[in-house]
Formats: C-alpha cells, structure tokens, sequence
C-alpha cells in the first residue's frame, strides 16, 4: 500500500540551513490516521506499506550525516518499504529498513535536452541534487549532507 506523504527538505530555514524538522512528525500523524482508519497497517505492522524518502539520508530524515546516523530510521517505519534516492554500498543505519534505491525526478523538459544514455559517452558520472550556499555559519560545508 503506497502512503503519500510527501517530506520535503526545506531550504527556506531562517538561519539558511536545510531542514527536516517537520519529516518525523508528520509521518508519525501519516501513520497515526492509516492505523486508525484503515485495517490493513495492524496486519502486519505496515510491512506491507511503501513510503517515499527522497532526499539525503533517506529515512533517517536529517541533512547532516552525523545526526542522521545518530536518530536512525524512525521506529514506527522499520518495517515499511522504503523507496529512497539515498544509497550507498555496504551497511548504513540509514538503510536498515527495507528499501528501493530510485532515481531522483527529472522533469520532462530537463530530460529532453540529455543525450540518449546508451549513446552518450561519458567518463564522469557525477549528481548533485540540493542547494550549496556560502553561508556564514556555514563555510565548512558541514551543514550540507554531500
């Protein structure tokens, strides 16, 4: 069963640090009203629910490593199906619960003026998917998650 709440990360922050203060909350509220409302999460503990995380860290839901290992995947979503746009090899805490690595969204318009990948040659594969600001408290690049 898919879940759509979609948990963005916000850049809009006063002090100009990415946010995802409000991602934990608002799944938990998800979660709360799917339990109540309908049978089929009780069955099997939401096992059998997909949820999207599409930003750094994934269903760790914070920008910043560190922070991100530190809370871990929410309690409540550990047994869910998890499709994330973070992946990496080998074993993260971020990557605990049952997940999907999938491509980020590309809009039609963007995608249109990019060679055929089959066709292309290309010796570097690199994405960049976020918003890098020289800040003042920021300068180290800390606060951005890579």
């Amino acid at each position: 069963f898919f879940v759509p709440v979609y948990v963005s990360c916000n850049f809009s922050t006063a002090n100009g640090f990415p946010s995802l203060s409000h991602a934990r909350g608002l799944l938990a509220d998800a979660v709360a009203l799917v339990r109540r409302e309908m049978p089929y999460w009780n069955r099997s503990a939401g096992a059998d629910h997909v949820f999207v995380a599409s930003h750094d860290f994934g269903a760790c839901f914070h920008p910043m490593e560190d922070v991100a290992v530190a809370d871990g995947i929410p309690e409540f979503l550990k047994k869910s199906i998890l499709l994330q746009t973070f992946g990496v090899h080998g074993p993260h805490v971020c990557q605990e619960a049952e997940h999907v690595v999938i491509p980020p969204h590309v809009p039609p318009e963007v995608a249109l003026e990019l060679p055929e990948p089959e066709k292309a040659r290309r010796d570097i594969f690199a994405f960049f998917r976020g918003k890098m600001e020289v800040h003042p408290k920021n300068i180290s690049g800390r606060f951005y998650s890579k």
